[in-house]
């Protein structure tokens, strides 16, 4: 009652108090323009994503291309994650939309069935195996459920005949669920290799893997970036059954993990899936990796300038459970309303941490280093002293990111001199990042980052912080944690 008796005081866009839970917008038509590039950044964007389902990585170098030359002009961190496709099964290309009646028979299958469909509708389907693997599933559901199809019969060659569920339309390349089957396609094609290739010669920060099944494609994935000297993070996407059953070894290989909620409502009953996402959520925090929530979240705002209430209860319940991430996936790539959306899931995010201000007296994960034990000493001292935000100088990024397990709900400012760790920050609760020369002493490096930092707004004269330092001895290093005025 305490928090609804102070709600008028309260203003959800207030941009002076920092936002702590990280966005991540997908890149698409709707802003592929620098003004709306330039947008995005101005208005929260942390991390930029691209789809490559649709165009490869090499095709989509001139938007990284542009997103790096933008972020530049701007001091806090801002990542480029490359999200690749990965054993998919999709419908193939259609020259015009396919109409679809409830109760209407349809046929699936590779494109030399056609002839064996008759009078019915046929729905050529990429994938050889189609008629094999989808005899373990009882329904097809397309793009993660916009059309449902029961399954009437599968002949011996592979053709699936099955009966909507609803009224709809069938594009090109619509993404098929199989709930229940195993699908035998390789999580890698040849294409997939060549897209994280190509963003390991481009230096992206993040790669997202698509329908992963065990933690071996990761490992994989990165024995790939080693080979390569490549100091990319590589993100695990959860979005099949098999995935949350190997969850545990998955994320042991992963430097970050995405609950893709769409195709992982897809794969299992919905209502299952809200459990499966906070119950990865903690176990991201309790192993101190970066969480993204993604899929659905304000959904309607592809088309309108409002989400609705219960999107916006989504939102603020993933920044309840502190993951790190929220995702915009459509509702900036091909919305109507792209700088809108960012800007309402930036003010949810805003108002559900003013919330949790008011009421924090949340557990702390437990340390299971010494870096996490100077890191939850720093939130510690943060606490005790009221401090504006917690100052970290550092070169790997990694004093960052534990203090950034801890959940401090007050800014975290990483002050590093490597470009690839500025970016990589920005996917960090709480983290904002600055890039600032090391050169000399130490202290001369703190004073240089902290005006760094009044420079960007993140820190005011006379704002108390906990300072984070490390200081190279023979044999090791000495960390130094210390409350200092801003001046």
């Amino acid at each position: 009652m305490y928090y609804l008796a102070r709600i008028h005081e309260m203003t959800a866009s207030d941009r002076l108090q920092k936002r702590l839970t990280k966005i991540v917008c997908t890149l698409g038509p709707a802003c592929f323009s620098p003004d709306q590039l330039e947008g995005l950044v101005k208005s929260g964007m942390n991390v930029a994503r691209l789809n490559l389902t649709h165009a490869s990585a090499k095709k989509q170098l001139p938007i990284v291309h542009l997103v790096k030359e933008i972020r530049s002009k701007h001091p806090i961190g801002v990542g480029i994650l490359l999200d690749v496709r990965c054993a998919q099964v999709r419908t193939g290309v259609v020259e015009k939309p396919i109409m679809i009646a409830k109760g209407q028979e349809v046929c699936f299958g590779v494109e030399k069935l056609r002839k064996e469909s008759e009078k019915h509708a046929f729905v050529n389907v990429d994938y050889p195996a189609f008629g094999k693997d989808v005899r373990k599933a009882e329904i097809l559901l397309l793009d993660n459920g916009e059309m449902s199809f029961d399954i009437v019969s599968i002949s011996k060659s592979g053709l699936v005949k099955a009966k909507a569920r609803q009224d709809g339309t069938i594009g090109s390349r619509r993404h098929v669920n199989m709930p229940g089957a195993d699908i035998s396609l390789p999580t890698f094609t040849d294409a997939d290799w060549e897209d994280i290739e190509t963003a390991a010669e481009e230096g992206v920060d993040f790669l997202a893997i698509s329908f992963i099944r065990t933690g071996k494609d990761i490992a994989d994935v990165q024995a790939f970036l080693r080979k390569k000297k490549s100091p990319i993070r590589v993100m695990a996407k959860i979005e099949t059954r098999q995935a949350v059953a190997n969850f545990k070894d998955i994320l042991r290989e992963s430097d970050a993990i995405m609950v893709a909620r769409g195709d992982l409502g897809a794969e299992l009953p919905f209502e299952q899936v809200p459990v499966i996402q906070d119950e990865i959520v903690a176990q991201c925090r309790a192993a101190g990796k970066p969480v993204v929530v993604a899929t659905h979240m304000l959904e309607s705002m592809i088309e309108h300038p409002l989400p609705t209430r219960a999107e916006v209860t989504d939102v603020a319940h993933a920044a309840t459970i502190r993951t790190d991430t929220t995702m915009l996936s459509g509702e900036t790539a091909s919305g109507r309303h792209p700088l809108v959306a960012v800007d309402a899931m930036d003010r949810i995010l805003r108002a559900t941490e003013q919330h949790l201000r008011e009421v924090d007296g949340q557990d702390m994960p437990a340390v299971t280093s010494d870096v996490e034990a100077r890191a939850q000493s720093a939130v510690l001292l943060a606490r005790s002293v009221g401090a504006s935000a917690i100052v970290v100088m550092t070169k790997s990024g990694k004093s960052a990111e534990a203090i950034s397990k801890f959940r401090p709900m007050i800014p975290i400012i990483a002050i590093t001199d490597d470009e690839t760790i500025w970016s990589q920050l920005s996917l960090h609760y709480g983290v904002s990042s600055l890039l600032c020369s090391f050169k000399g002493e130490l202290e001369d490096s703190v004073i240089r980052g902290m005006k760094e930092a009044v420079g960007a707004g993140l820190l005011g004269e006379g704002d108390e912080v906990v300072l984070v330092t490390g200081t190279e001895i023979t044999g090791g290093s000495v960390i130094s944690i210390q409350a200092r005025e801003v001046r």
